[in-house]
């Protein structure tokens, strides 16, 4: 017999009679929207408006070069801010309680093949409506597709392809999550041959002059793919398999996820660009880069940006909407509101990608142009050679440090360490940690493009010690590690450190600027993995003077 019994976020009397429907004045409507608007309205200007007014006042102050395009930038860091606004409440008023919904009763109606099938489509439409892969699309347009023509080929040519390939990446990732949680494995010998796989690939891809310009992107998509879509479902999902099984460590539910599906699309890009090298250097016409810079006007942006926000966000919310209530056959959320989400989220990501092509971008770009300015050329350069290579790389440590502070998913995670570890990790503690390794990492990716090192040798020796360190932690900290490194990237900060990146390489001569973000997504993960062996000794140690002094 179906058990009609009333679902644990349903009132008994859901399903059968509606609710009382209250009716305001317009000005009571006025009263309670204005405060709501005005906080989620607030989040978005913490996130964007320091870090944008940080790079105006350093191009300003440090660099003493102007700003172009002052109008253009200003709409466009505008657009960024409410189209984030719109599309992080989008998803929150529709896209999470579906996602909660199917995580609640999918594992409770299904067998193990539909759940892990549902589990890889889930991650691949997770994944696809990330506006970070926006972000990505909208920087290859400034790639040299003289130096770097594979680079260019996947990330202009064929962004459509390479935002599949990750998806399924990520799918793969979402599945052996699933059973991971189904089946209560540890996280390390799940991570650790995804992690020696990647390393053992960026060597062989860096053999080859080809390969090797594409490394830092493999990486760098990674490092951006969790994100306010994505995170949100996934977690949804493993909590919902939690508590149908019970299997796991309540406090540690949903932990590590992050983590697992960071390092996925790497083996998958790196995989992408091995077999696009096996039909030869694709050959970029001067023609077809014209054509495509005519297209990068300010209608071709905005056109672009729509169908990027249709593309993502549709395929995700119809099939979701459709798998809960054709398939599991519960009622979720009321259409209207759905729809009033989608139309949220796909308008807030439209907004944003137009505001990162007029805004973040430029900002971006006119920085990472400026700052050669600091060192070079000997003798007419503002500063010392030295000292200006210093204040630059300084520049980097900064940026990083206090983007990284100011991402609201961030300091969320920061109170549920806390919680989770019961103290042993204070919340400052652990936001100190995370910054300052976001920002030696990103100090480190400034560095590589300025001293002309690879970034294989700034990238492979930190994961090569993550691998030591994750044996020795407890599985407790590894989780939290992992999903560290994995939120220190927000939609706000990727493209504009992939903007400087790019632009800065493109001014003294050297790669193609990718590579920062998957620096500052290490370190993160080497500072947490390095507290908990501390956290560790400290408890031991404890607990040895209680046992001395017990009588």
């Amino acid at each position: 017999m179906e058990d009609e019994r009333a679902a644990p976020w349903q009132s008994p009397m859901t399903n059968h009679s509606e609710p009382e429907k209250i009716h305001v004045t317009f000005k009571q409507a006025i009263s309670i929207l204005v405060p709501y608007i005005w906080r989620i309205l607030k989040e978005q200007l913490i996130t964007v408006v320091p870090v944008c007014l940080y790079l105006v006042l350093f191009q300003l102050v440090v660099l003493r070069q102007g700003l172009a395009n002052i109008a253009w930038v200003v709409g466009g860091v505008s657009l960024v801010i409410f189209g984030l606004m719109f599309f992080l409440e989008g998803v929150r008023i529709s896209l999470v309680p579906v996602g909660e919904t199917i995580g609640d009763n999918l594992p409770r109606s299904s067998t193990l093949l539909p759940l892990l099938l549902f589990s890889f489509v889930l991650g691949i439409l997770g994944a696809f409506g990330e506006p970070v892969i926006g972000s990505l699309q909208i920087a290859g347009a400034n790639v040299n597709p003289k130096v770097a023509p594979l680079l260019y080929d996947i990330l202009v040519q064929k962004p459509l392809v390479l935002s599949l390939v990750i998806s399924f990446g990520v799918g793969l990732a979402v599945t052996l999550s699933t059973l991971r949680t189904l089946y209560n494995w540890s996280l390390k010998p799940l991570i650790l041959p995804i992690v020696g796989t990647c390393v053992l690939a960026t060597l062989l891809a860096s053999r080859s002059e080809q390969l090797s310009t594409s490394i830092g992107l493999a990486w760098d998509c990674g490092a951006v793919i969790v994100g306010p879509v994505l995170c949100p479902l996934v977690l949804a999902l493993g909590l919902g398999i939690f508590r149908a099984t019970g299997k796991s460590d309540p406090s540690m539910a949903g932990f590590g996820i992050a983590g697992l599906i960071s390092v996925m699309p790497i083996i998958m890009v790196i995989g992408l660009t091995f077999v696009l090298s096996l039909a030869g250097t694709p050959v970029i016409e001067d023609s077809l880069v014209t054509a495509s810079n005519a297209m990068h006007s300010r209608l071709g942006d905005v056109l672009d940006s729509l169908i990027m926000a249709v593309r993502a966000i549709a395929p995700v919310y119809i099939a979701l909407w459709l798998f809960m209530r054709y398939y599991l056959k519960v009622d979720g959320i009321p259409p209207k509101q759905y729809l009033v989400g989608m139309a949220f989220a796909m308008g807030g990501l439209f907004l944003f990608n137009t505001g990162i092509s007029w805004g973040l971008a430029e900002i971006g770009n006119q920085v990472g142009r400026s700052l050669p300015s600091a060192f070079h050329p000997p003798g007419s350069s503002l500063y010392p050679t030295e000292i200006g290579k210093i204040i630059v790389v300084l520049f980097g440590v900064l940026m990083g440090y206090g983007a990284t502070l100011a991402e609201p998913a961030f300091n969320i995670l920061g109170q549920q360490v806390e919680d989770v570890t019961q103290g042993a990790f204070k919340k400052r503690l652990f936001s100190q940690a995370v910054a300052i390794g976001v920002g030696v990492g990103a100090g480190l990716g400034i560095m590589s493009t300025i001293y002309h090192i690879e970034l294989i040798h700034l990238l492979l020796p930190p994961y090569a010690l993550l691998v030591i360190l994750t044996l020795l932690n407890r599985e407790k900290y590894v989780c939290i590690a992992w999903d560290g490194g994995s939120v220190t990237t927000g939609p706000v900060t990727v493209p504009l450190k992939i903007s400087i990146g790019i632009a800065l390489s493109h001014a003294t001569g050297f790669a193609e600027g990718f590579g920062i973000i998957a620096l500052a997504s290490a370190y993160p993960v080497m500072n947490i993995l390095l507290l908990g062996l501390y956290a560790d000794h400290k408890q031991r140690r404890m607990m040895k003077l209680k046992q001395e002094h017990s009588p």
